[in-house]
């Protein structure tokens, strides 16, 4: 009798340990302000490879991308944000600081008004 509740508590242990949420590495994106209201995801491991499950600003979620972790550099990169964004319409950020993006470019808004890295303008 007591081998088999042993057992029962063991496989219970184990199952709820399995079923506790795992975060993914890297941070949301800032609330991104897109008509994503609905809810996509619960936790991170709703979302496929390195994707994270983020709130959006009207109180949905959704996967995407996350931030860098990276330390916070001092300082804006040099050049300027694009004054009319081109590219994609990709609405929800992929950056919140300039030190978020490799190399020169900056952090900027898109056409969409989300945060993406960007090629400056000098």
């Amino acid at each position: 009798m007591q081998a088999k509740l042993f057992l029962i508590l063991s496989l219970l242990t184990v199952f709820v340990y399995g079923q506790r949420p795992r975060t993914k590495s890297g941070d949301c994106p800032p609330y991104p302000n897109v008509g994503i209201c609905e809810v996509a995801c619960f936790e991170d491991n709703h979302c496929a490879g390195h994707f994270k499950c983020c709130r959006t600003a009207c109180g949905g979620t959704f996967c995407t991308a996350p931030v860098t972790t990276r330390r916070i550099q001092r300082g804006e990169k040099q050049g300027s944000c694009p004054v009319a964004p081109s590219g994609p319409w990709v609405c929800s950020s992929r950056c919140a600081l300039d030190s978020d993006c490799r190399g020169a470019k900056k952090c900027c808004r898109n056409r969409c008004g989300a945060m993406a890295c960007t090629k400056p303008e000098f």
